[in-house]
């Protein structure tokens, strides 16, 4: 899925980037398996046991956008 979303956007997994989301499993741990670095938009909720910690936490999708714009990742 990451693959085709790069191509999509024109280019791909090499280049490194960014994913973003708010399901630890699937954004964060699937974007991490494809060497992307991660920002989970966490809405004050636990982070799963067991899981590895995203790169960057998050209280909503503006934050995560913001973050990124900013430059300071």
């Amino acid at each position: 899925m990451f693959e085709l979303a790069a191509e999509r956007c024109g280019t791909d997994l090499a280049a490194g980037g960014w994913t973003i989301g708010d399901s630890p499993e699937h954004d964060v741990a699937g974007g991490r398996a494809a060497g992307l670095r991660t920002i989970w938009i966490g809405r004050q909720q636990a982070w799963p046991r067991g899981e590895p910690h995203a790169d960057r936490t998050v209280p909503n999708a503006l934050a995560a956008i913001s973050l990124l714009l900013d430059g300071s990742t």
